[in-house]
């Protein structure tokens, strides 16, 4: 019964597999100046709570100490066409510092906000900086992990080369990029 509970929470969440979450090779070196700024949400895996969001955006802005981002995050829904807009804070948590520790602004108690969906590390697998960023996140479940799988670009959508590209990187990152699904861009606004 608890297997089954746990197999239908990685459908809800992301992609459930067997195991814990696999050990995944992270930028070795990681520049957050350049990382800074405007991203557009391209692709990603199947995530039940983005199922009605579109539009989706990123602000990534650089604190001075440079160890950490604040973030907005900018969705429309959909089905009734408002905007949503998250902040919260990435810090920067790896000697390379291309893993982020993401966590949701909040009033609620510690221990609600950290079991808000989309709090947790961020694994940056590679960026070029000026035309996409591959985000991964996993999460253990006793015996199954569920991940996600982000594509970041700095436009709404990649020219037919970088998606070449982006899709060999993929594989060289043993990420199967058939479980990607466009992101829906009808009808955005910028959001910041």
């Amino acid at each position: 019964v608890i297997g089954i509970l746990l197999l239908s929470f990685g459908v809800f969440v992301g992609g459930q597999n067997l195991g814990k979450c696999p050990k995944k090779e992270t930028m070795k070196t990681f520049d957050p100046k350049e990382f800074e700024g405007q991203w557009y949400e391209v692709e990603k895996t199947f995530y039940m709570m983005e199922m009605t969001a579109s539009c989706t955006s990123f602000n990534f802005t650089l604190n001075p100490d440079g160890t950490s981002f604040k973030v907005h995050i900018g969705t429309k829904n959909r089905i009734t066409g408002n905007p949503n807009i998250f902040s919260g804070m990435a810090t920067l948590v790896s000697k390379s510092k291309s893993v982020l520790n993401y966590q949701v602004d909040s009033r609620l108690p510690g221990l609600f906000s950290r079991m808000i969906p989309t709090t947790g590390l961020y694994y940056i697998m590679y960026s070029d900086y000026h035309n996409y960023t591959v985000l991964w996140s996993c999460t253990s479940f006793g015996l199954f992990h569920t991940d996600i799988i982000w594509v970041l670009g700095r436009e709404r959508d990649l020219t037919a080369t970088s998606r070449a590209e982006l899709y060999n990187l993929l594989y060289e990152l043993n990420i199967n990029p058939d479980r990607l699904i466009l992101s829906k861009h009808e009808k955005c606004e910028e959001f910041f």
